[in-house]
């Protein structure tokens, strides 16, 4: 994954970040225990499109340890695309329990030209200590509040329901 990643000819993403950017290969959650308290200012959770959710990523545990690694005024960023569940609200419950603020886009309309260039529609949520932490996006009116299912709750590293936030289509 680091190989392709560092490919120009698939990705440019890390040629075109700040020289002293590092690739730390490993579980994210178990990997980040390691980073220092306030080490980030943006944390990007993008592991959710397929089939298998790593749901030990979205638990209230999991987002306790990520505000602690995120510095003062950070943002925690999660692509919850995904066919079969409902993974905004998963979100927003973590947030609502842990007195944080959410917004998700639904990217869903992808022009012929940008399709070409590999994009695919998407859903994205962003978490942020306060609206003021989101900046500009805290009031766009393409980032909404999260629509939350009706008795469901936040899940834990030893509870979590996808039956409860299953798209029965």
């Amino acid at each position: 994954v680091a190989k392709i990643a560092s490919d120009p000819n698939y990705f440019t993403y890390l040629q075109e970040c700040a020289p002293d950017a590092r690739i730390v290969l490993g579980d994210g959650r178990r990997s980040l225990t390691a980073a220092p308290q306030g080490e980030y200012d943006l944390l990007i959770l993008d592991a959710f499109t397929s089939d298998a959710v790593p749901i030990h990523l979205v638990t209230r545990e999991a987002v306790a340890l990520y505000l602690n690694k995120l510095a003062p005024g950070g943002l925690l960023v999660f692509n919850i695309t995904n066919r079969h569940l409902d993974l905004q609200t998963v979100i927003g419950n973590l947030a609502e329990d842990a007195g944080l603020t959410t917004r998700v886009q639904h990217d869903l309309s992808i022009d012929p030209r940008d399709a070409g260039r590999g994009k695919m529609a998407s859903q994205w949520a962003i978490v942020a200590r306060s609206a003021t932490d989101m900046g500009p996006l805290a009031n766009d009116p393409r980032w909404i509040r999260p629509r939350i299912r009706p008795g469901t709750s936040a899940w834990t590293d030893n509870f979590s329901s996808l039956l409860s936030v299953y798209v029965w289509n």
